[in-house]
Formats: structure tokens, C-alpha cells, sequence
């Protein structure tokens, strides 16, 4: 199953790619996403494993020459991590004929397995000796992270060291606010709901504060950044008089898209955290058409605690009649 956590790393890296490509291997450069799925139904000795899914798949280059660097991220411990990433291996590099680095990168404290995985004989003969990379997130400093000067590495703040502390937080939204980096902002703020989620309920108020402060300023910021492109481009071309109706129809695109990847986000993060409500919160994320209301809802999928309570929030927003405006809170008796 999905969880919250690779939902978001997996966000991460589409957003990012390059970025987290130099911090796992300095000197690399990617190239494009490739396809990490692997259907191994159609290879009868294989049909038991089905698909296997990896979370990132890159193919990149180094010194001018090719390689695939291949990304999981991982949450607790599996001990069956080695021979994962080791299967992952094997599979990209026969599909793609390219050498194939493996790294896991853990995004909380827990039991992590050493490298190189070895397999030996009775007798002591070699087996296997498969060497991968292991990233513990927790293991280091917010400094450190920010020393390399990369935006893509700023949502990781929250998995540091220091990442239970205001000030890398207010760093980390500083940070991104200057280099305007806002979609990556909004992944550091939900990586912090979720490693916050064990907080004192006064420091995950506090980070809901700072969610909310950003909703609010995307959304004058938006409004900004179009009225001042369509305004440009109504003097280049000579068209003043569709001003006013350029400036609507551009305003109302963007807030859509932002609605629609949001949406698609919420839907995500319940599913992996409670399935059964899948289609409760499709048909929740479905009415909503506010979208500081949508993101707030978001963080809250994120950090409530039990299915139950999740259930009583999602159906808050559930319309019952057509007189009902999408989006708005509607009182069915829950509490």
C-alpha cells in the first residue's frame, strides 16, 4: 500500500528530479523520468511477483555516459529491503542495459540494513555482493542540507536533525518563498504534518497556522502574477479592451489546475492512509471549490488520527441538496 510519506517524496522528485539526482549522486545529470513498473506476470517463473513498483526511476548521465539511478523511500524498516532494491536492480538493468545505482533514503528513525548485501554458500563461497547507497535523513543536520543549496532539498528540512524546531521550519518557508518555489513548499509543509503528527498539539496548531498563511498568500499571489501577465501582453498586441476578460478567464484556469492536482492529492493521501474511504473522499474532494478549504482539509487527511474522525470530517463537505453551495461545510449531525 501507498503510504502518505512516498505520496509526498514521490511529488518530491517529479517536482525536483535533478535535485535530489545530485544529492544522491554529485555530478549526475538527469535526464528524463523512466517507468518503474515491472510486470513480471508475463514471465511464467515469475508470475508469483506480479508488478513490482519502484519509486523513482531516472535516467541520467555521468562523465557522459549513461546510467539509471533509482530512488526508494522508505518510512520503517523492511528486511527485505536488500533483496528489493537488488530485484529493482537486475530488472532496470535488463530492460534499459544501463548500470543501475540503487539508494534508500529514510525519512524517519528505524532499523536500517547494511551495505553491500552479501549471500554466501556453506562453504563460504560469494554469492552476491550487491552494493547500494543508504540516505538516513534523520541523521542530518539542517545545516548540512541547506549548505548544498539546492531548493528540491528544502521540503526535507522537516525529516532533519533539527526538523522538530520552528526555526528550520520558518527557514525552510522563507527559503522557498524567495526562490518562488511554492509546489515544493507545499510538499515541505506536508512532510512537516507528518513528521509533526507525534508533536504537542500546540506545535501542529502552529504548523497548521503557517499552512493557512500560505494558502492565503498563493492565492493573492496568483491573482498578482496574472493580472501583470495579461496586462503585459494587452499592451504588446494592442487588445486593452480584453483586459478585464483575459484577466478572468486566466485567473479561473489557474485556480482549476490548482484544484485539480490538489484534489487528486487528497484523494491520494486517504486512500494510503485509510482505503475505505477512498470513495468518500473522492466525492468530498469533488464539492470542494475553495482551495484554501481543500488544502486545509489535506493537512488534516494527513495528521488525524483515526478513520472514524476522518470519516465524520470528509463528510462535512458533502452537499445534500442542490441549493447547496460545492465546498461548504454542511452540519449532518456529526461531532
Amino acid at each position: 500500500m501507498v503510504s502518505s510519506w512516498d505520496l509526498s517524496l514521490k511529488r518530491l522528485f517529479s517536482l525536483a528530479a535533478q535535485d535530489l539526482i545530485t544529492f544522491v549522486l554529485p555530478g549526475a545529470s538527469h535526464v528524463q523520468q523512466a517507468s518503474g513498473e515491472f510486470v513480471l506476470a508475463i514471465d511464467p517463473p515469475l508470475t508469483e511477483l506480479g508488478a513490482l513498483y519502484a519509486d523513482a526511476l531516472s535516467t541520467c548521465t555521468l562523465a557522459g555516459k549513461p546510467l539509471l539511478i533509482h530512488l526508494e523511500f522508505q518510512s520503517r524498516a523492511d528486511p527485505s529491503m536488500p533483496q528489493r532494491l537488488l530485484m529493482y536492480n537486475i530488472l532496470a538493468d535488463r530492460r534499459f542495459g544501463y548500470p543501475v545505482l540503487s539508494c534508500v533514503i529514510y525519512l524517519r528513525r528505524c532499523g536500517v540494513p547494511t551495505t553491500p548485501y552479501q549471500r554466501f554458500l556453506p562453504d563460504d563461497s560469494p554469492v552476491h555482493e550487491f552494493y547500494f547507497r543508504i540516505v538516513k535523513l534523520w541523521e542530518l543536520s539542517a545545516q548540512a542540507l541547506l549548505a548544498r543549496q539546492l531548493p528540491g532539498l528544502l521540503p526535507l528540512l522537516p525529516l532533519s536533525r533539527e526538523g522538530h524546531s520552528r526555526q528550520v521550519i520558518r527557514t525552510m518557508i522563507e527559503r522557498l518563498q524567495q526562490a518562488r518555489q511554492y509546489e515544493l513548499l507545499e510538499v515541505g509543509l506536508l512532510l512537516a504534518s507528518l513528521a509533526w503528527a507525534d508533536a504537542p498539539a500546540s506545535e501542529r496548531q502552529w504548523l497548521q497556522e503557517q499552512f493557512t498563511m500560505l494558502t492565503e498568500f498563493l492565492q493573492e499571489l496568483k491573482q498578482t502574477d496574472a493580472a501583470r501577465a495579461l496586462i503585459q501582453e494587452g499592451l504588446q498586441q494592442g487588445r486593452q479592451e480584453g483586459l478585464q476578460e483575459g484577466l478572468q478567464q486566466g485567473r479561473q484556469e489557474g485556480l482549476q489546475e490548482s484544484l485539480h492536482k490538489n484534489r487528486r492529492l487528497l484523494v491520494d493521501i486517504v486512500s494510503a492512509r485509510f482505503p475505505a474511504l477512498n470513495e468518500l473522499a473522492t466525492l468530498a474532494a469533488t464539492a470542494i471549490s475553495d482551495l484554501d478549504t481543500l488544502l486545509t482539509l489535506t493537512i488534516q487527511a494527513s495528521t488525524v488520527p483515526d478513520a472514524e474522525r476522518l470519516r465524520s470530517l470528509l463528510l462535512l463537505y458533502l452537499p445534500t441538496s442542490d441549493d447547496q453551495p460545492p465546498g461548504a461545510p454542511i452540519d449532518h449531525g456529526f461531532r
